[in-house]
């Protein structure tokens, strides 16, 4: 084993266990993880000064994402100073200081209402950049990123059958802590319903894309029909198996967008299957109509639940257009500067009414990409969302430029497309185990999308 394949296997380590304390929501949770990417990327770094690595992906070709999301953290930063000028500052800050007689300067004021929220967010945002760093230039290497694609796959199914585990045998508990939320619901080892649903949702879609890339039989004339039995029996099913067991984990969790969002991402995993020629066109639709029965046998099997919740949805009574209406205000206020990346809990406060119940803390936004543009402002939002564009552009153009492993780029879109879509209701992303997961997607979907003579040989580093 080189030492760059065992960072690689680190950096799988460290993101297939994030999800095991409460999905890495926890301070010292997602504080070990963001010092252990960086001492990975310090490790990484000595490698390629010492030469005993290289850089897979040399600078030209990570600039057009790179930018924009160093952009943000410099921006994010900035909210945290007083720096900017004073127009800029939040109006508090200067309330504050004249009630407690410090206008000689001690008291600095900022565009953050909570510096110190601020701070914590640039570290985890600067965590998923280092994830997402590493993956490009360790999973550069074909075998690396299959390896990543099942290993996410094999995690997926792990975590679901201990989810199905507790549901079954009837235990309310999240490892050796009672469950305090979500009773009756499988959530695996996540507190929150909806976002163990996304993280299934992920594992589900590595599972349907390995399946559908071991199909490919490798042999020609009498010898396809025994290729194509094997790849079915050995390469295929199995996944086909984990991700029945995952889809009966995510319809059991009862999480209503998690389900739907994963439903169109497999349905644009397929269109980019078929788009890197994975899956011919002619086999896509008996492909889906498979997917089809498959998932409408789970759901008359285990999805009463969820197609309940579904039934009987009214967001009205949830209060999210009264949540989403409030926060739209809050943009309106501050569209240029925003109130501080990771500060929507101190800033959503002056703005929340009666038409929410009061016995309920919002420290999210139930809304990502509204909660964005709220704490970096429309202009920081857009550039960061620049970032995403450019990762899911070179992604799309992989399924076209290469002649092999597609699959990558492929999920990476998929995975993009499921928390995107989740993230109109929900906030699933801005777990640490699910940020961390989908970082790792997209840097190995990058990595996986530019052909190698571009580059050189596709040696071990």
């Amino acid at each position: 084993m080189t030492a760059s394949t065992l960072l690689f296997r680190l950096l799988l380590a460290l993101v297939v266990l994030a999800p095991v304390p409460f999905a890495a929501q926890r301070p010292w949770a997602w504080s070990l993880m963001g010092v252990t990417i960086g001492l990975l990327l310090l490790l990484w770094g000595a490698l390629v000064l010492t030469g005993r690595a290289r850089a897979a992906m040399p600078m030209s070709r990570l600039w057009f994402p790179a930018v924009p999301f160093l952009l943000v953290l410099c921006w994010a930063v900035l909210q945290t100073t007083g720096l900017v000028p004073a127009g800029w500052q939040h109006p508090l800050w200067g309330e504050a200081a004249r009630a407690l007689n410090a206008m000689n300067g001690s008291m600095v004021g900022s565009i953050s209402l909570d510096p110190s929220m601020t701070v914590t967010a640039v570290l985890r945002l600067a965590t998923y950049g280092g994830v997402f760093w590493l993956a490009v230039q360790l999973g550069r290497e074909r075998a690396r990123a299959r390896e990543a694609l099942v290993t996410l796959a094999t995690a997926g199914i792990a975590y679901a059958v201990y989810g199905l585990a507790v549901r079954f045998g009837g235990w309310e508990y999240i490892l050796w802590y009672p469950k305090w939320a979500y009773h009756g619901d499988v959530t695996a080892t996540f507190v929150n319903r909806n976002a163990y649903g996304a993280y299934a949702g992920i594992g589900l879609l590595c599972c349907v894309a390995l399946f559908v890339h071991g199909l490919r039989p490798t042999g020609t004339g009498d010898r396809r029909a025994f290729d194509l039995a094997e790849a079915l029996l050995v390469r295929a099913l199995p996944y086909l198996a984990g991700g029945l067991v995952i889809g009966t984990a995510l319809l059991l969790s009862h999480s209503r967008g998690a389900f739907l969002a994963t439903g169109v991402s497999l349905l644009v995993l397929i269109v980019a299957l078929v788009k890197g020629r994975i899956l011919r066109p002619g086999a896509a639709f008996p492909a889906v109509v498979a997917l089809l029965v498959v998932g409408l046998s789970s759901v008359i099997i285990s999805g009463d639940g969820t197609v309940d919740r579904l039934w009987r949805m009214n967001i009205d009574q949830e209060g999210r257009p009264d949540l989403m209406r409030q926060t739209l205000v809050a943009i309106g206020d501050a569209p240029w500067t925003g109130y501080g990346l990771g500060a929507f809990l101190p800033a959503f406060r002056l703005y929340r009414d009666s038409t929410l119940a009061d016995t309920v803390v919002y420290d999210f936004a139930h809304n990502v990409h509204l909660e964005l543009a709220m704490d970096l402002g429309l202009p920081g939002a857009l550039v960061f969302y620049a970032a995403i564009i450019a990762v899911a552009a070179v992604c799309a153009a992989g399924l076209v430029r290469r002649r092999r492993d597609q699959i990558h780029p492929a999920v990476a879109l998929a995975a993009m497309t499921l928390l995107g879509l989740h993230g109109l209701v929900d906030f699933s992303a801005q777990m640490p185990a699910i940020g961390a997961t989908l970082a790792l997607l997209l840097g190995i979907g990058y990595a996986q999308s530019w052909n190698t003579a571009e580059h050189g040989r596709s040696a071990d580093w």
